[in-house]
């Protein structure tokens, strides 16, 4: 590193000089780390982040004409089709408000349920009304 003058100094000679010039320093891992900075990109401004892929209006209208003519295709398989990523698809999704979803039957019905059902709704008639007899009860003893 170059210090003072031309004079080609260590990077802990640099430290010292840049605290006895400037009292509230930054520790040595921050000077190391702006003059890595410096070496590859020949300055130490901050790099701006590259704004989202701004899609065009015949893209998203692709992205609408797709799922109406099939709704079941998933938000990734329209990505790959439509060569656009998956996040620009959920966008538009987004922007048109809708939304992706999935349907997962969680529970499914079989033969016996129906048997099942019926004997249910008989023991709980009957709980209830000999919950009724106790209750008809406790009410008569209070007059």
């Amino acid at each position: 590193m170059i210090g003072y003058g031309d004079r080609t100094r260590t990077q802990a000679e640099v430290v010292r000089l840049f605290q006895e010039k400037y009292p509230e320093l930054p520790p040595i891992s921050g000077v190391s780390k702006i003059e890595k900075q410096f070496r590859e990109r020949g300055h130490v401004r901050h790099l701006k982040k590259n704004p989202p892929n701004k899609l065009s209006d015949n893209q998203k209208l692709d992205v609408m004409l797709m799922l109406e003519e099939n709704p079941h295709t998933s938000s990734r398989q329209t990505a790959s089709v439509l060569n656009i990523s998956h996040s620009s698809i959920l966008r538009v999704l987004t922007e048109n408000q809708m939304h992706p979803y999935k349907l997962v039957p969680t529970n499914e019905l079989t033969e016996d349920d129906f048997d099942r059902r019926i004997f249910f709704c008989e023991q709980m008639m009957q709980i209830i009304d000999d919950n009724t007899l106790q209750t008809e009860k406790y009410i008569d003893e209070e007059i």
